[in-house]
């Protein structure tokens, strides 16, 4: 008796770690299938439930749902909260503190969030650590926000001299129109000193700013946006005139 209450013991072990390990391979064979098919709300309704049944999977099953939430989530028809994805960025820094990933984003969310001292904190932080340009820029975009203009052409004259501004890359998310690019510093700093010089009215300079931004990078969708804005802008405004 006791021999078989101890097969019967083992037997249901072996189930439930069979039970489990098929629930797991479900979970993973359908999240597969959703991003094959780039179905990216199941992808996150799937990944929530199988971290939620396997802890295991936690720190790159955290990237994904903060960068979801925070990207995929975005778009006109729908109202996103940003601390949703703030709070899956945190769960993930609980388990690795030196995730550049998630702090990316983070500094992002507190932005968003109109937290811009925390925000600037975080990305210094990411530039000191990593030298990585696209820091670099998100902190100047920041303090062209502040309407910090002096220290603003004193971070793009930074970049303008760099002997590595060709080769080093600039990360921009557009959130709305839901595009992600990587674009030569020196091209993304001009685009930035358009920015800038439009603001001060400087209509030429501007021009020329982006003009030199997309013979770097033709494809440059932040660059080409800008000038459809402005052309929207002067039709409006010759319109308004009549």
């Amino acid at each position: 008796m006791r021999n078989f209450l101890y097969l019967m013991t083992i037997a249901g072990l072996t189930l439930g770690s069979c039970t489990s390990n098929s629930k797991d391979n479900g979970y993973k064979k359908a999240y597969d299938l959703s991003q094959k098919a780039g179905d990216h709300v199941s992808s996150s309704q799937i990944l929530l439930q199988w971290v939620a049944n396997d802890s295991s999977i936690g720190q790159w099953a955290y990237d994904s749902l903060a960068f979801y939430h925070y990207y995929y989530a975005a778009n006109p028809a729908t109202v996103r909260n940003p601390s949703v994805s703030l709070f899956y960025v945190e769960k993930g820094l609980a388990l690795n503190g030196k995730n550049e990933f998630l702090k990316d984003i983070k500094g992002k969310l507190l932005l968003e969030q109109g937290k811009d001292t925390l925000s600037y904190n975080t990305f210094m932080e990411l530039w000191n650590t990593t030298k990585n340009y696209s820091y670099y820029w998100d902190m100047a975009f920041i303090e062209t926000a502040r309407g910090k203009m002096n220290v603003v052409d004193s971070m793009i004259q930074v970049i303008m001299k760099a002997p590595d501004n060709l080769t080093k890359k600039v990360k921009m998310e557009h959130l709305q129109a839901q595009v992600i690019e990587e674009v030569p510093a020196k091209a993304a700093f001009l685009y930035l000193n358009a920015l800038l010089q439009n603001s001060r009215r400087d209509m030429i300079g501007s021009a020329e700013s982006i003009k030199e931004a997309l013979q770097i990078a033709p494809k440059f969708y932040a660059a080409q946006r800008f000038i459809v804005d402005m052309q929207r802008a002067a039709s409006q405004a010759q319109g308004g005139n009549r």
